[in-house]
Protein backbone atom coordinates (compact mmCIF):
# COMPACT_ATOMS: atom_id res chain seq x y z
CA UNK A 1 0.00 0.00 0.00
CA UNK A 2 1.34 2.98 -1.10
CA UNK A 3 0.44 6.50 0.21
CA UNK A 4 1.55 10.30 -1.48
CA UNK A 5 2.20 13.10 0.20
CA UNK A 6 2.43 16.69 -1.77
CA UNK A 7 4.03 19.21 0.42
CA UNK A 8 2.38 23.13 -0.06
CA UNK A 9 5.00 24.94 1.72
CA UNK A 10 8.75 24.26 2.40
CA UNK A 11 10.28 22.36 5.20
CA UNK A 12 6.40 20.74 5.87
CA UNK A 13 6.19 18.44 9.00
CA UNK A 14 5.10 15.13 7.15
CA UNK A 15 3.28 12.03 8.44
CA UNK A 16 5.55 8.87 9.58
CA UNK A 17 4.60 6.16 9.63
CA UNK A 18 3.04 4.83 12.83
CA UNK A 19 5.14 3.00 15.84
CA UNK A 20 4.37 -0.01 18.12
CA UNK A 21 6.42 1.90 20.66
CA UNK A 22 4.00 4.47 22.36
CA UNK A 23 6.34 5.42 25.81
CA UNK A 24 9.55 5.90 26.55
CA UNK A 25 11.17 4.49 28.41
CA UNK A 26 9.30 1.29 28.56
CA UNK A 27 8.42 0.23 31.78
CA UNK A 28 10.38 -3.53 33.08
CA UNK A 29 8.46 -6.89 34.38
CA UNK A 30 5.24 -8.86 32.40
CA UNK A 31 2.25 -7.76 31.60
CA UNK A 32 3.42 -3.75 30.49
CA UNK A 33 0.89 -2.73 27.64
CA UNK A 34 4.06 -2.72 25.10
CA UNK A 35 3.81 -6.85 25.49
CA UNK A 36 0.46 -6.79 24.23
CA UNK A 37 0.26 -7.53 20.29
CA UNK A 38 -3.02 -6.08 19.90
CA UNK A 39 -1.94 -2.79 21.58
CA UNK A 40 0.78 -2.59 19.74
CA UNK A 41 -0.56 -3.88 16.37
CA UNK A 42 -3.01 -0.83 16.63
CA UNK A 43 -0.61 1.68 17.57
CA UNK A 44 1.34 0.91 15.02
CA UNK A 45 -1.17 1.21 12.28
CA UNK A 46 -0.64 3.39 9.29
CA UNK A 47 0.54 6.75 9.50
CA UNK A 48 1.49 9.27 12.68
CA UNK A 49 0.59 12.99 11.86
CA UNK A 50 2.89 15.38 13.42
CA UNK A 51 1.82 18.90 14.38
CA UNK A 52 3.02 21.43 10.99
CA UNK A 53 3.36 24.32 13.91
CA UNK A 54 4.12 25.31 17.44
CA UNK A 55 0.84 26.38 19.27
CA UNK A 56 -0.70 26.30 22.45
CA UNK A 57 -3.98 26.90 25.04
CA UNK A 58 -3.43 28.73 27.89
CA UNK A 59 -4.32 31.92 30.13
CA UNK A 60 -2.49 35.12 28.12
CA UNK A 61 -0.05 35.60 30.39
CA UNK A 62 1.55 32.16 29.75
CA UNK A 63 1.80 33.11 25.93
CA UNK A 64 5.21 32.63 25.21
CA UNK A 65 6.96 35.83 23.72
CA UNK A 66 6.80 36.43 20.39
CA UNK A 67 3.74 34.04 20.04
CA UNK A 68 0.65 35.54 18.47
CA UNK A 69 -2.70 35.07 20.80
CA UNK A 70 -5.46 33.43 19.16
CA UNK A 71 -9.36 33.75 20.61
CA UNK A 72 -12.89 32.64 18.57
CA UNK A 73 -14.22 35.79 16.82
CA UNK A 74 -17.39 34.47 18.61
CA UNK A 75 -16.01 35.18 22.18
CA UNK A 76 -15.85 38.99 21.41
CA UNK A 77 -13.22 41.30 21.02
CA UNK A 78 -9.39 39.91 22.26
CA UNK A 79 -8.95 43.55 23.83
CA UNK A 80 -11.92 42.53 26.52
CA UNK A 81 -10.53 38.59 26.85
CA UNK A 82 -11.27 37.93 30.68
CA UNK A 83 -7.81 36.99 32.81
CA UNK A 84 -8.94 33.41 33.28
CA UNK A 85 -9.86 32.33 30.06
CA UNK A 86 -7.65 30.01 28.05
CA UNK A 87 -7.02 30.82 24.79
CA UNK A 88 -4.90 30.26 21.72
CA UNK A 89 -1.68 30.59 20.61
CA UNK A 90 0.88 30.03 17.21
CA UNK A 91 4.48 30.75 16.93
CA UNK A 92 5.88 31.81 13.67
CA UNK A 93 7.86 29.66 11.37
CA UNK A 94 9.24 31.44 8.10
CA UNK A 95 11.38 28.31 7.29
CA UNK A 96 7.74 26.55 6.01
CA UNK A 97 6.05 29.82 5.54
CA UNK A 98 4.48 30.33 7.96
CA UNK A 99 3.92 33.78 9.70
CA UNK A 100 0.78 35.69 11.54
CA UNK A 101 -1.10 32.11 11.64
CA UNK A 102 -0.37 31.88 7.80
CA UNK A 103 0.95 29.31 5.88
CA UNK A 104 1.96 30.99 2.47
CA UNK A 105 1.66 27.81 -0.44
CA UNK A 106 4.69 27.37 -2.64
CA UNK A 107 3.87 26.70 -6.10
CA UNK A 108 6.19 25.94 -9.09
CA UNK A 109 4.02 27.51 -11.63
CA UNK A 110 4.58 31.20 -11.75
CA UNK A 111 1.47 32.21 -13.27
CA UNK A 112 -0.30 30.43 -10.30
CA UNK A 113 -2.27 32.84 -7.92
CA UNK A 114 -1.10 33.01 -4.26
CA UNK A 115 -2.46 30.34 -1.88
CA UNK A 116 -2.25 30.87 1.71
CA UNK A 117 -4.04 29.47 4.72
CA UNK A 118 -4.32 29.87 8.54
CA UNK A 119 -2.60 26.88 11.01
CA UNK A 120 -5.21 27.22 13.41
CA UNK A 121 -9.03 28.62 13.03
CA UNK A 122 -12.55 28.74 14.70
CA UNK A 123 -16.16 27.35 13.51
CA UNK A 124 -18.34 30.00 13.18
CA UNK A 125 -20.87 28.48 15.07
CA UNK A 126 -21.98 29.23 18.95
CA UNK A 127 -22.88 25.09 18.70
CA UNK A 128 -19.41 24.82 18.17
CA UNK A 129 -17.05 27.45 20.03
CA UNK A 130 -15.52 24.16 21.75
CA UNK A 131 -13.55 22.60 18.29
CA UNK A 132 -10.95 24.50 16.70
CA UNK A 133 -9.01 23.58 13.43
CA UNK A 134 -5.47 22.33 12.57
CA UNK A 135 -4.66 23.46 8.53
CA UNK A 136 -2.08 20.74 7.37
CA UNK A 137 0.01 22.19 4.55
CA UNK A 138 -0.07 19.54 3.09
CA UNK A 139 -2.48 16.63 0.13
CA UNK A 140 -2.54 13.03 0.73
CA UNK A 141 -3.19 10.74 -2.28
CA UNK A 142 -3.58 7.01 -1.48
CA UNK A 143 -4.78 3.93 -3.93
CA UNK A 144 -7.82 4.01 -5.65
CA UNK A 145 -10.76 2.40 -3.61
CA UNK A 146 -8.19 3.66 0.05
CA UNK A 147 -10.03 6.04 2.50
CA UNK A 148 -8.15 8.26 5.03
CA UNK A 149 -9.58 7.65 8.39
CA UNK A 150 -8.32 10.55 10.63
CA UNK A 151 -8.42 10.73 14.33
CA UNK A 152 -7.06 10.56 17.60
CA UNK A 153 -3.32 9.05 17.80
CA UNK A 154 -3.72 5.53 18.65
CA UNK A 155 -3.01 4.06 22.65
CA UNK A 156 -0.99 7.86 22.74
CA UNK A 157 -2.69 10.50 25.03
CA UNK A 158 -2.96 13.84 24.60
CA UNK A 159 -4.62 17.32 25.83
CA UNK A 160 -7.03 17.38 22.93
CA UNK A 161 -9.93 15.41 21.29
CA UNK A 162 -9.20 15.20 17.31
CA UNK A 163 -12.72 14.49 15.86
CA UNK A 164 -12.60 11.30 13.82
CA UNK A 165 -12.98 11.93 9.68
CA UNK A 166 -12.63 9.76 6.92
CA UNK A 167 -11.77 11.13 3.49
CA UNK A 168 -11.75 9.54 0.12
CA UNK A 169 -8.02 10.73 -0.49
CA UNK A 170 -7.46 8.85 -3.56
CA UNK A 171 -9.36 11.43 -5.56
CA UNK A 172 -9.60 14.50 -2.90
CA UNK A 173 -7.47 17.19 -4.04
CA UNK A 174 -7.24 19.51 -1.09
CA UNK A 175 -5.21 19.86 2.43
CA UNK A 176 -6.76 18.33 5.40
CA UNK A 177 -8.10 20.40 8.14
CA UNK A 178 -8.56 18.38 11.31
CA UNK A 179 -11.49 19.29 14.08
CA UNK A 180 -9.84 19.67 17.19
CA UNK A 181 -11.53 19.73 21.16
CA UNK A 182 -9.22 20.48 23.99
CA UNK A 183 -9.75 19.26 27.44
CA UNK A 184 -9.69 21.99 29.77
CA UNK A 185 -5.83 22.11 31.07
CA UNK A 186 -3.40 23.92 29.26
CA UNK A 187 -1.13 22.44 26.71
CA UNK A 188 1.93 23.49 24.76
CA UNK A 189 2.34 21.59 21.27
CA UNK A 190 6.06 22.07 19.91
CA UNK A 191 6.12 21.22 16.18
CA UNK A 192 6.58 17.67 15.25
CA UNK A 193 4.51 15.99 18.16
CA UNK A 194 2.33 13.75 17.35
CA UNK A 195 -1.18 14.90 16.89
CA UNK A 196 -3.42 12.58 15.13
CA UNK A 197 -3.34 9.28 13.38
CA UNK A 198 -4.33 8.32 9.81
CA UNK A 199 -5.53 4.71 9.54
CA UNK A 200 -6.07 3.75 5.88
CA UNK A 201 -9.27 1.82 5.21
CA UNK A 202 -10.37 0.06 1.58
CA UNK A 203 -13.94 1.47 0.36
CA UNK A 204 -15.82 -1.58 0.18
CA UNK A 205 -15.13 -2.66 3.88
CA UNK A 206 -17.56 0.34 5.12
CA UNK A 207 -20.44 -1.34 5.52
CA UNK A 208 -19.72 -4.76 6.55
CA UNK A 209 -22.79 -7.39 6.91
CA UNK A 210 -23.36 -9.21 10.08
CA UNK A 211 -24.17 -12.15 10.51
CA UNK A 212 -24.58 -13.84 14.18
CA UNK A 213 -24.72 -17.57 14.13
CA UNK A 214 -27.02 -19.95 16.15
CA UNK A 215 -26.01 -21.99 19.26
CA UNK A 216 -26.78 -25.37 16.92
CA UNK A 217 -24.41 -24.20 13.34
CA UNK A 218 -21.09 -25.93 12.69
CA UNK A 219 -18.90 -23.09 13.15
CA UNK A 220 -20.62 -22.03 16.63
CA UNK A 221 -19.60 -25.48 17.86
CA UNK A 222 -15.84 -25.07 16.13
CA UNK A 223 -15.11 -21.79 17.43
CA UNK A 224 -16.31 -22.74 20.60
CA UNK A 225 -13.63 -25.44 20.88
CA UNK A 226 -11.20 -23.52 19.21
CA UNK A 227 -11.69 -21.01 22.41
CA UNK A 228 -11.50 -23.95 24.86
CA UNK A 229 -8.50 -24.93 23.12
CA UNK A 230 -7.08 -21.56 23.49
CA UNK A 231 -7.35 -20.84 26.76
CA UNK A 232 -5.87 -24.45 27.54
CA UNK A 233 -2.67 -22.93 25.50
CA UNK A 234 -2.43 -19.14 27.27
CA UNK A 235 -3.01 -20.51 30.30
CA UNK A 236 -0.09 -22.98 29.75
CA UNK A 237 2.01 -19.73 27.89
CA UNK A 238 0.83 -16.21 28.44
CA UNK A 239 2.86 -15.53 25.08
CA UNK A 240 0.63 -17.73 23.21
CA UNK A 241 -0.86 -15.27 21.06
CA UNK A 242 2.42 -14.10 19.92
CA UNK A 243 3.81 -17.45 19.07
CA UNK A 244 0.54 -17.96 17.24
CA UNK A 245 0.71 -14.93 15.22
CA UNK A 246 4.45 -16.53 14.16
CA UNK A 247 3.04 -19.53 12.67
CA UNK A 248 0.42 -17.77 10.65
CA UNK A 249 1.50 -14.71 9.32
CA UNK A 250 5.60 -15.46 9.55
CA UNK A 251 6.12 -11.76 10.24
CA UNK A 252 4.18 -9.55 12.59
CA UNK A 253 4.53 -5.79 14.59
CA UNK A 254 6.63 -6.53 17.68
CA UNK A 255 6.07 -6.02 21.07
CA UNK A 256 8.93 -4.71 22.91
CA UNK A 257 9.60 -7.87 25.15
Amino acid sequence: MDITIIPLVTDAVVPVNASARTRSPVPSGYGVQEQCLPFTAASALGLLVRSPLSFGYCHTDQIPRGAHGLRSPLKGDPRQCPADELVFYVVDDPACQFVLNTFHYVHTEKKAPPVISPGLSFFDRPDQIDLFKMHLPYICRTEPNIDTLFLSPLNRTQPFEVLSGLVETDWYTNAVNLALRPYAAAFHISKGDVVAQMVLVDRSLRRPNVRVLADHSRLTRELRLLMAQWLEQHAADRSAYKQLARSRHGQFITSTD
